[in-house]
């Protein structure tokens, strides 16, 4: 093994860089990181200025300010006060947020395409997918396209007047939610005033819906060839659903219920401490197990998913596999993560992909076939988190060891302070 000391430089480094910060920025310096990164500059966990071969640029002023853009693929990212405000641009797409207001715009190169404001909960303004161009002053008076799993809004001095889409039905509200009506509809037909009665038919569905005094009472009748038969509900004492491929059974629901299917079988005995759910195997479904003792214990066994809780939510395990793809997940949370993935190549090699281990807060190891990973401290329990990433890992982050497959390990100590590599170490799988 070799080493190779950059700099120790210590006062002398920290000293000249405050004085001469623009000549640093400017020239930089050179390194063969694995990320391509040809100069970096840093002062402490504050000021950050990296540039790599392909043109890309990062540079931050934490924890006000960060900035990174890669022209190779036309991408940016903008975070102020991160997680106060962010602004990303992806090609010709961007979307940005800053505190309650959110904007985003489907091509910016083009005056005519969809984009959205929002200031929550106020202020409503953009263009559709369709061209339609909308606004809304909540609660004054507006019109809002695709919003809420609703394919239309519009609504004056809400309450008052409220009227939305679903699947080409209309529905009428004044007031909201105590009386509606349907507009035309061919196959629908509803009366009634809320809470106090309604009754709702749709013959494309041939099903039937009641109640009265919601959610006191509720039931319904099914005339469908392939399923059909009736339900109710005497909220919160006992219920009923008996149909041709369907029966259940609710005391004191949800806590205590009883139901079966032409595949499946449940029990809750009281949900949601004790439940077990078996899925037989048919034409449509594959066989499934699962048992929970909540919080102490449960187990899900199906056709390649394996997944178990104890002690939730603090201990957790999962593994899947699919044609090319096997991955498993172990958290002890917060303090210990570890996933492994191993993919199949074209030849039918399995390899392993990903293998990330994390021991909070001291240290995280990621290793792809591309380079190996090492971080202390770790402060962050998630994963994949860019933003905390870009403003708030630097913080915390004394030292870091990046390792090629060759060998060669990259060390940085206290932000740039203390550098030096190390080569001709074989890297071992953990």
């Amino acid at each position: 093994m070799i080493a190779d000391l950059h700099t120790p430089f210590c006062c002398t480094r920290a000293l000249v860089a405050a004085l001469a910060c623009v000549t640093a920025l400017a020239a930089g310096a050179t390194n063969s990181a694995p990320d391509h990164v040809v100069r970096r500059f840093r002062l402490g966990p504050f000021f950050e200025y990296s540039a790599t071969r392909d043109g890309a640029t990062f540079w931050a002023l934490r924890p006000f300010y960060s900035k990174v853009q890669d022209p190779a693929i036309d991408t940016r990212v903008t975070d102020v006060v991160w997680p106060l405000g962010t602004f990303h641009r992806d090609r010709e797409q961007s979307w940005w947020r800053f505190l309650l207001a959110y904007g985003s715009d489907d091509d910016v190169a083009c005056d005519a395409s969809a984009w959205k404001f929002t200031l929550l909960p106020i202020w409503f303004q953009g263009r559709s997918k369709a061209g339609e161009d909308y606004w809304a002053l909540f609660p004054i008076h507006g019109h809002l396209p695709h919003m809420a799993l609703m394919d239309d809004i519009d609504f004056t001095l809400f309450p008052l007047y409220f009227n939305y889409e679903v699947n080409g039905v209309e529905r009428v509200y004044t007031p909201w939610p105590f009386y509606s009506r349907l507009t035309e509809n061919p196959h629908l037909r509803e009366e009634g005033i809320f809470p106090i009665w309604s009754s709702k038919i749709n013959t494309k569905r041939q099903v039937e819906h009641h109640y009265a005094f919601w959610p006191f009472w509720t039931s319904a009748v099914y005339s469908d060839a392939r399923n059909p038969g009736s339900s109710f509900l005497l909220f919160p004492l006992y219920g009923e659903v008996n149909r041709t491929n369907e029966t259940q059974r609710l005391v004191l629901p949800p806590f205590f219920s009883y139901a079966r299917t032409d595949s499946a079988e449940r029990w809750r005995l009281p949900w949601p401490f004790y439940e077990t759910h078996e899925v037989w195997a048919t034409a449509t479904t594959k066989p499934a197990m699962k048992r929970s003792y909540w919080p102490f214990y449960a187990s899900v066994v199906g056709e390649g998913d394996r997944r178990w809780y104890a002690a939730w939510p603090l201990l957790w395990y999962s593994s899947s596999e699919s044609k090319n793809r096997r991955a498993e997940r172990t958290r002890f949370f917060p303090f210990y993560a570890h996933e492994t993935v191993r993919n199949t190549d074209k030849a039918g090699r399995e390899y392993e992909a990903e293998h990330y281990t994390r021991l909070w807060p001291l240290y995280l190891r990621d290793e792809t076939p591309e380079r190996t990973r090492l971080r202390v401290l770790e402060l962050n329990p998630i994963r994949h988190s860019g933003g905390i990433e870009r403003n708030w890992a630097p913080f915390w982050t004394l030292y870091e060891c990046t390792r090629t497959p060759d060998g060669t390990a990259r060390h940085d100590l206290l932000w740039g302070l203390v550098q030096w590599t190390t080569r001709g170490l074989t890297v071992a799988p953990p």
